[in-house]
């Protein structure tokens, strides 16, 4: 695991400063503390920072082929390079490591751009060819791993984390209004789109070759299956039997590996199938204090599972003073990025860190199982949307009427977000159900001069244009097609994958593992959802693994009491930062309309807790990365 940075000017440009790429790997040394690495020829700039897990002695970077004519800086893991190796090796390769990072290269002159098609596991690679004189970029199937770009007339400029672009200035900084609504309506930043006009994200399963005319050729190598699986006899013994086989996969290491691990049906898996290998690793558990806490309290159900399989059980406490951590938090997320899940993976991956580089996730699991409310909402609105569209507003106004009372404030919630939705197409009626702040409250938010900038139904776009790109699945199909694009890869991956690596962590995610997913995804909706419960499949492939109370615990998620401590422990923090002062300084935001949320939150009469916490986030990401004063610049 790795992180990586480049610039690469055009033909005739000038030569890249050995400085510049030093700075950018700086800005990104905690990816990688345990090394550094540079390749300089002229007009190209390539650097890496390495966090040692395979191959500890000889898989230091850049890489090269034999007579040195290709050379990679790469990120991630290949679990299937011993493999790859063997035969390229019988095809007269010759390799100078044992690591995983150099079988890429020799694949590349094999199969040239297509070498990824080969590759299982999490990646994002550059790979400078200096006879064709163009740059490869890659990104893995499901965007567990970053991969940020500038193309420019000058040239272009990649890196694993915004910062390193930042802080050398090759991006100038505006903002991009398009993205950021999409921010306020999701909580996260869905790829191609950054922050800011002149970067953009490589989207997961995506190739991008750069030549140095200045010729940019983006292509799509990978998709979900679009095929109906047959369903094989005794069906949760294969999907038992794939499941361990991902989950052995991602243990390969010259490291110790260890999980993280809550009461829910992912993780617990994913801890018992590592016992089941042999493999009887660390396991490590949130446990929330402050209030509205017991609620969200799953340590009996992973104390239990630890003690089936005589796991060592770490409880990691997790409090709501966020007041130290809270910047750096959004700082090691690159981006605005809301969801309240970052405070606890913030504090867990710290106490992972304390004692391992590699740590095993559940992450994944709900969205190959159906295992979000939003899929069975999915399947119940597409009746609902049938009704009368008067009835419909009817009932959606009866909604937003009601109080939210201390015990049940979440699901009045989400019942409000299920009837509010009023929108024909399936992406848009998906879109409502998750969405954060419905358009016409999020244009109030704006100020009326920042209005006529935003394009407010930029959100509907992106899930169209996915949706379509899908081939327009229907039924439980299109629910899970449509987390796979966005919230999987947007919200979920990069948060982990950021905050774990701000502390030298490496998450890995068995769940998202492209042949496990190419076995599951297929198989019928009626296996994966039961009578109205999610996870039907996997609870009954799991039945002779977990204890029997953890088919019976409600979904929590790997969330704290965040509406609750917005309303007492963090309160003074949230109104600070979200005072008229602040506010009208920076003059985005209508104030009114701001301390109307408050009101909302505070009084109780509507769950506020999404756009706070995506204004708080905001604000503090603004005074890091827009605030502070402009670097240096590395372009020519």
């Amino acid at each position: 695991m790795c992180g990586i940075v480049g610039v690469v000017h055009r033909d005739g440009g000038p030569p890249v400063s050995n400085d510049v790429i030093g700075r950018m790997c700086d800005a990104i040394r905690h990816r990688g503390p345990d090394d550094e690495g540079r390749y300089l020829n002229g007009n190209v700039g390539l650097g890496i920072r390495r966090l040692s897990i395979i191959d500890l002695a000889g898989g230091n970077q850049p890489i090269s082929n034999e007579d040195e004519s290709k050379t990679i800086v790469f990120n991630g893991e290949i679990y299937n390079y011993r493999a790859m190796r063997h035969d390229l090796e019988a095809r007269g390769h010759r390799f100078r490591s044992a690591g995983d990072t150099e079988t890429i290269v020799h694949l590349y002159e094999e199969s040239g751009p297509s070498c990824v098609e080969h590759l299982r596991g999490m990646f994002a690679f550059a790979l400078w060819d200096s006879t064709k004189r163009s740059l490869l970029l890659a990104r893995d199937r499901f965007g567990i791993k970053p991969l940020y770009i500038v193309d420019a007339p000058w040239g272009i400029a990649f890196a694993s984390e915004l910062k390193a672009l930042v802080a050398v200035g090759l991006t100038a900084r505006e903002l991009d209004w398009k993205a950021l609504d999409m921010y306020f309506e999701l909580g996260y930043i869905p790829a191609p789109h950054s922050p800011f006009t002149d970067v953009r994200k490589l989207e997961p399963g995506h190739t991008l070759e750069w030549k140095e005319s200045g010729e940019v050729t983006v292509r799509r190598y990978w998709d979900l299956p679009s095929h109906n699986g047959s369903v094989p006899q005794h069906v949760e013994k294969h999907v038992l039997e794939w499941l361990d086989e991902s989950i052995k996969a991602h243990m390969v290491s010259d490291v110790p590996v260890a999980a993280l691990l809550s009461g829910g049906l992912d993780s617990s898996a994913v801890v018992a199938g590592m016992a089941v290998a042999g493999e009887r690793a660390h396991a490590f558990t949130a446990r929330y204090h402050g209030s509205g806490s017991a609620d969200t309290d799953e340590t009996p159900l992973a104390t239990q599972l630890a003690n089936r399989y005589g796991v060592k059980h770490t409880i990691v406490d997790i409090e709501p003073d966020v007041s130290k951590v809270f910047e750096p938090m959004v700082r090691a997320l690159d981006e605005p990025h809301a969801d309240e899940s970052a405070m606890p993976t913030w504090m867990i991956s710290q106490a992972v860190a304390s004692e391992y580089k590699v740590v095993l996730s559940g992450a994944g699991g709900d969205e190959l199982f159906a295992g979000y409310r939003r899929h069975l909402g999915h399947l119940v609105g597409t009746y609902y949307n049938r009704l009368p569209g008067p009835l419909r507003r009817a009932a959606s106004g009866a909604a937003n009427a009601l109080p939210e009372p201390r015990n049940s404030a979440l699901g009045i919630n989400r019942l409000k977000r299920f009837l509010r939705t009023d929108d024909n197409t399936v992406p848009e009626r998906f879109l409502g159900y998750f969405s954060r702040l419905p358009t016409n409250d999020r244009r109030q938010l704006y100020k009326a001069e920042l209005q006529s900038q935003i394009v407010s139904t930029s959100g509907k776009h992106h899930f169209s244009k996915m949706y379509t790109r899908g081939g327009s699945p229907t039924g439980l199909r299109a629910a899970l097609y449509l987390d796979y694009k966005t919230y999987l890869p947007d919200d979920i991956l990069a948060l982990s994958d950021r905050i774990s690596m701000a502390h030298s962590l490496e998450v890995r995610v068995p769940f998202v593992d492209h042949e496990l997913v190419e076995r599951v995804f297929p198989l019928p909706d009626r296996l994966k959802i039961g009578l109205f419960r999610n996870k039907h499949l996997l609870r009954q492939v799991l039945r002779p693994r977990l204890p029997r109370a953890h088919f019976d615990a409600p979904k929590r998620g790997f969330v704290g009491p965040t509406a609750s401590w917005l309303r007492n422990e963090l309160r003074e923090m949230l109104t600070d930062e979200l005072s008229q002062e602040r506010i009208g300084r920076l003059g985005y935001f209508d104030s009114r309309t701001v301390h109307g949320f408050l009101d909302d939150h505070f009084s109780r009469r509507h769950n506020r807790e999404g756009i706070l916490w995506e204004m708080l986030c905001f604000l503090t990401w603004h005074r890091a990365y827009v605030e502070q004063p402009m670097a240096g610049s590395a372009k020519p």
